[in-house]
């Protein structure tokens, strides 16, 4: 049973309901006050969001800050260490392979890093393995150069050269195979020439390291060659 009260219908139990308007066709014109009552949400337009661009942060001078890791290469048994060290301004990098991941191959490498980049090097910035021991901060005083260690468990903060070990393992130590230590070494020597001359990143416009490198030095730049072999 129903009964009608100001234009809506009333249930028995005390519910009501709009009452419907016929159209002059027969049929039903739907009430906009009725939509809302039957619970039918009106839909609010939102305003699209945009992704956020990722901006990426370097210095502002080459030599400013120089990031330095150590990647494990396994061989079998055997396993190789690559020294790294990248630029964080222009990602020029410096890599050598050594037999040992000890504080003597670091300060092998601090050797080979500051005669092969063409720039004064400001900073070091390494993570807090046994490999950088007190020694080899004092080795890099002595040489006019700042130590940063970053803090532990923390390798994003050595981001730059994390990603420059992935590139490493997706385009060359995932295509070689050889484990003769000698061949590594020179095969390395000419990947590190063709990342720093020939590899371009979009992160730098589409230019080599050695372009942006080359773009911001009054004169022209040369990268010294790595050894034939590094113990």
């Amino acid at each position: 049973m129903t009964h009608s009260h100001q234009g809506h219908r009333t249930l028995r139990h005390g519910t009501s309901l709009p009452e419907t308007s016929w159209a002059s066709d027969g049929t039903i014109e739907p009430d906009s006050r009725q939509r809302c009552t039957i619970g039918v949400p009106h839909l609010v337009k939102t305003r699209r969001r945009r992704p956020k661009q990722l901006k990426l942060f370097e210095k502002e001078r080459p030599g400013d800050s120089v990031q330095v890791d150590v990647k494990v290469i396994a061989r079998g048994r055997t396993k190789w260490f690559q020294y790294t060290a990248i630029d964080d301004c222009t990602r020029v990098r410096v890599l050598r392979l050594y037999r040992r991941q000890d504080h003597r191959s670091s300060l092998a490498f601090l050797r080979e890093l500051t005669a092969a980049f063409p720039f004064q090097i400001r900073k070091i910035q390494v993570d807090n393995g046994t490999e950088f021991p007190l020694r080899f901060a004092l080795s890099c005083q002595e040489l006019g150069v700042r130590v940063r260690y970053i803090r532990p468990r923390r390798p994003q903060q050595n981001g730059k050269v994390e990603r420059s070990h992935r590139i490493d393992e997706e385009e060359f130590w995932g295509r070689y195979a050889g484990r003769d230590f000698d061949a590594a070494t020179t095969a390395l020597a000419a990947w590190e020439y063709r990342y720093n001359h020939e590899r371009f990143s979009m992160a730098m416009r589409g230019r080599t390291p050695m372009e942006k490198l080359a773009a911001m030095a009054a004169t022209p730049l040369v990268m010294a060659r790595a050894p034939d072999s590094v113990q």
